[in-house]
């Protein structure tokens, strides 16, 4: 199904909410373009982000991941971006996501994103001795700033990627250009 936008749609979450999984969905689903911020970054880069956080550190850090998001928003073909989980941190980013996209943020609760991402070993912020206990600081911190940018709120607790994916897609599809 081919589906036109007036502007690219966003996904936000925490960590592990399911960004990139369902972001490919829906690009398939609306035959889109799809980029991960955070891929995106790592071309710029020429490396991993977790060995980037470790050598500059999270400031150096969220200035390329705006720099990123900035170039991708401004790209004039509709997309579907999976960004990652802390770039709304900058309110720059913020008002870019708002302005340019559809804001879908993809909440589930900390304590099943820690479930599904006991084994990940790539997620910087989450390489710490109780992964769980950081996802719960990362909510308090984050739920406001996501809910504050997106046009639309999917919970995906106790759902399949598939189940989520769907949601997002028939409030999106329904919504007047």
């Amino acid at each position: 199904m081919t589906q036109v936008f007036e502007k690219h749609i966003s996904l936000v979450g925490l960590p592990g909410s399911g960004k990139t999984t369902i972001g490919r969905y829906l690009a398939r689903r609306w035959s889109m373009g799809y980029v991960d911020v955070d891929v995106a970054i790592e071309e710029q880069i020429g490396c991993a982000i977790r060995d980037f956080f470790a050598t500059e550190g999270e400031e150096r850090f969220r200035e390329v991941e705006a720099e990123v998001l900035a170039r991708l928003l401004a790209r004039p073909e509709k997309t579907v971006v999976a960004t990652g989980g802390g770039a709304v941190l900058k309110p720059a980013n913020r008002e870019r996501l708002r302005a340019h996209s559809t804001v879908v943020y993809l909440s589930a609760s900390p304590h099943e994103i820690a479930r599904r991402l006991q084994r990940d070993t790539q997620r910087p912020l989450l390489q710490v001795g109780n992964p769980l206990q950081r996802l719960l600081d990362l909510h308090v911190q984050r739920d406001p700033l996501y809910r504050e940018v997106a046009d639309f709120v999917v919970a995906g607790n106790g759902l399949s990627a598939t189940q989520v994916a769907q949601r997002v897609a028939m409030q999106v599809e329904l919504t007047p250009p």
